[in-house]
């Protein structure tokens, strides 16, 4: 799990991240121990400011963070029998920009080639290493 450090602000405590920052910024990202927690901080910003945010759990550090909702990528996990090369099922992009939106994120951060391909057993779309 990743590290995290004490933040005061305004009279506020808050947890900001050692291993995970804002890629635009370069700021240390804002850690919540649970989805719940994260939810109410976004709900917060919302009406404090105006911005529309969603809670997601990390893959570096596997705590939560917030991210603007307009990145947010819509898939269904377990929905469809494809299994990937670990044996698990794979992750289903209900459309091909949202495919490619995961697409990109992930190879920015894991640094390996992606391949998109259609599903064969449901309307979406997968990722896969291989190129089909």
């Amino acid at each position: 799990m990743g590290g995290v450090f004490l933040h005061l602000k305004k009279g506020k405590n808050f947890m900001k991240s050692t291993t995970c920052f804002s890629k635009k910024t370069n700021e240390a990202l804002s850690v919540y121990e649970t989805e719940a927690e994260a939810q109410l901080s976004a709900n917060y910003q919302r009406y404090e400011n105006g911005r529309s945010l969603y809670p997601y759990q990390c893959w570096r550090c596997g705590l939560w963070h917030l991210a603007p909702t307009e990145t947010r990528i819509n898939v269904l996990h377990n929905a469809c029998s494809c299994i990937d090369s670990c044996g698990k099922h794979k992750d289903l992009y209900l459309s091909r920009e949202d495919a490619e939106k995961a697409k990109s994120k992930c190879e920015r951060e894991r640094e390996y080639r992606l391949y998109i391909y259609e599903c064969p057993r449901k309307n979406g779309f997968h990722l896969t290493k291989s190129q089909c």
